[in-house]
């Protein structure tokens, strides 16, 4: 099978049975019409040798008994036999013929027959048929030919077949293309109804197999589902208890160090809560992420006008922990636009892209900038040797960046997208990352202040 080529199977059913219908035919008409022809010339030889041998004659004159002109010597024969045959090429007990037709489809308007006939006593006699004209047309018209005839039948017998094969192919096919269109329109609700049946069994095994295996796609995508969203409902109260402990240690250790007027007093514990207070950031924007993504409904999210700059400014602060301690600078060009858009969706994805530009930035540049719709956020690392080449450097930028996580962070934004319908790519450059996002707006907006 030639590679890329696709074929319908009814199709190559079809033709390749036709095909083959049509060489069969064919050739068992041939071989029918010329074993007619063979029996019609064996049964007038016959007839002929016969009458040649019983026949007596006067002397050397020729004699004529019923149709049939006999004869001694080839130049006693009639003018039309000696105009249509030569004596050096007949053979003994032959039956040689000539027939005059305007066509080979037409019917002959005379036909001639000529055998020689030697006897035992060594006698050679000459005996001839000549047929002219038919008077009448009978119940057959006169142009039409046994040839034509054997042709008509085929043709008429290979239509025959051509119908036969169509109305088997649709029985066939018919069945099969209801078990396309279903298995095609199965969903979850679908799964639930019963199979119906699509009238051969083994079509009724196939939709039983396509059947289970989805239902077991099913069950393991609730099963995956039920969890996602029993671990994040689940992890949102020891998250809000890390938080406040945080929050209260904090408030306690800033006493602390108030009391005793040094800022050198509990900076260990002051940088371990700061630790655990940006991973419970981290922790509940991924949990709300989940919570969002997994959300059975399929309703539209309400709208409201949304100033990007403003969002890019506090999602970049909200962030800021990620950079700290590294050599990194933010460049931040977003002017402010108001776009009518699902606030928190859009949070969740943004802030999600610049997270992960953040976090995986160590030394270099991440620059933000948004051109009408579009939010580009790029980031450049320049801790690479410059000894590197481009593709070097490349290569080495994309592999940290599948090291480290960012593909589960492309993926999981790549889902919200889809739910959201924004246009959203991403992928490696010379030592970074680019990514951008079409932020776009559906055309029935629904605002809700």
């Amino acid at each position: 099978m030639v590679k890329g080529l696709h074929l319908s199977l009814r199709r190559y059913v079809l033709w390749t049975l036709l095909a083959v219908g049509s060489v069969l035919i064919t050739l068992f008409s041939m071989f029918s019409s010329e074993r007619f022809f063979q029996g019609m010339d064996g049964m007038l030889r016959g007839t002929m040798v016969r009458m040649a041998s019983n026949t007596e004659l006067v002397g050397k004159s020729p004699q004529r008994v019923l149709n049939f002109y006999i004869s001694t010597e080839f130049d006693q024969q009639p003018e039309e036999i000696l105009a249509s045959f030569k004596q050096d090429e007949l053979i003994p007990f032959v039956l040689v013929k000539d027939l005059k037709r305007d066509w080979f489809f037409t019917r002959p308007y005379a036909a001639r027959f000529l055998v020689m006939v030697p006897l035992e006593s060594g006698e050679v006699r000459y005996i001839s048929q000549v047929f002219g004209e038919p008077k009448g047309r009978g119940r057959r018209p006169v142009w039409l030919s046994h040839e034509l005839v054997s042709i008509i039948i085929g043709v008429g017998a290979l239509g025959v077949f051509a119908i036969v094969l169509l109305l088997i192919m649709r029985s066939v096919t018919k069945p099969v293309e209801m078990l396309q269109d279903w298995a095609a329109a199965l969903d979850e609700k679908q799964l639930d109804a019963p199979i119906p049946r699509f009238r051969y069994k083994e079509l009724n095994a196939l939709a039983s197999l396509i059947h289970n295996s989805l239902q077991s796609v099913k069950q393991t995508l609730e099963r995956e589902r039920t969890f996602v969203n029993h671990a994040s409902h689940e992890l949102r109260t020891p998250i809000a208890v890390i938080r406040s402990s945080t929050e209260l240690l904090q408030r306690v250790l800033e006493k602390e160090q108030l009391q005793h007027q040094s800022h050198t007093i509990g900076s260990k514990g002051t940088n371990a809560l700061m630790r655990i207070d940006n991973a419970s950031k981290t922790m509940t924007d991924l949990t709300e992420t989940l919570l969002w993504l997994a959300r059975e409904d399929s309703q539209p999210l309400p709208h409201h006008p949304v100033d990007i700059a403003t969002m890019v400014d506090q999602l970049c602060d909200d962030l800021r922990y990620l950079l700290k301690g590294k050599t990194v600078t933010v460049d931040v060009n977003v002017l402010s636009t108001t776009l009518y858009l699902p606030d928190t969706a859009s949070r969740i994805i943004i802030g999600n892209v610049i997270r992960n530009a953040f976090q995986h930035t160590d030394s270099g540049v991440v620059s933000i900038s948004l051109n009408d719709t579009t939010l580009t956020i790029e980031n450049h690392e320049l801790k690479y040797s410059q000894n590197l080449n481009e593709n070097d450097a490349e290569a080495s930028s994309l592999s940290n960046v599948e090291d480290n996580g960012y593909g589960l962070g492309l993926k999981l934004i790549t889902k919200l997208t889809e739910r959201l319908g924004w246009q959203f790519q991403a992928g490696a450059v010379v030592n970074g990352y680019h990514v951008t996002l079409t932020l776009n707006e559906p055309e029935d907006t629904e605002v809700q202040s």
